[in-house]
C-alpha cells in the first residue's frame, strides 16, 4: 500500500497470457477488500472534511463581503449627506443675494424695481430651487443602498 492510496498493477508478460491471470488477480483483491474499504473510508472523510472548510470559507468570506458592503454603504451615504449640506450651504448664500437684492430694489423706483424684479425672477429660475427638503428627501441611508 502506497501513501497515496491502494494500487496495483498487473502486466501481460506475454501477450495472451492475462486471462491466466485473473483468478489471481481476484484472489489478491479479496485480500486486500478490507484495506481497500478502509482507504474508501478515509478518502471520504477528508472529502468530507474538506468540504466543510470550504463551507467555513465561504461562510467567512460572505461575512467579510457583507461588513465591506456595509462600511462602503456607510461611507457613500455620508458622501452623499455632506454634498448635500454644501450644496444646501451654497443654496442659502445665493437666496441670502436674492433677498438683498429684492430688498434693495424694494427701495427704487417703479419702473426701476419692476425691470429688477423681472431680472431676480429670471436669475433665480436659472439657478433652479434652494429647497434643501428636496435635496434631503433624494438622500439615501446606509440601509437604502
Amino acid at each position: 500500500i502506497s501513501t497515496g492510496g491502494w494500487k496495483r498493477q498487473w502486466r501481460e508478460t506475454k501477450t495472451g497470457d492475462f486471462p491466466g491471470k485473473l483468478s489471481a488477480i481476484v484472489k489478491e483483491l479479496k485480500r486486500e477488500a478490507a484495506t481497500i474499504a478502509l482507504l474508501v473510508e478515509e478518502g471520504e472523510r477528508k472529502a468530507e472534511i474538506e468540504r466543510q472548510e470550504w463551507e467555513a470559507r465561504q461562510i467567512i468570506w460572505r461575512r467579510e463581503e457583507e461588513e465591506r458592503r456595509r462600511i462602503k454603504a456607510e461611507k457613500d451615504s455620508r458622501e452623499e449627506l455632506f454634498e448635500i449640506i454644501e450644496a444646501w450651504v451654497e443654496a442659502k448664500r445665493i437666496e441670502e443675494f436674492f433677498a438683498d437684492a429684492e430688498q434693495r430694489a424694494a427701495e427704487l423706483g417703479d419702473e426701476e424695481k419692476s425691470i429688477l424684479q423681472e431680472r431676480l425672477k429670471l436669475a433665480r429660475e436659472m439657478i433652479g430651487g434652494t429647497d434643501a427638503l428636496k435635496w434631503f428627501r433624494s438622500w439615501k441611508t446606509p440601509d437604502e443602498r
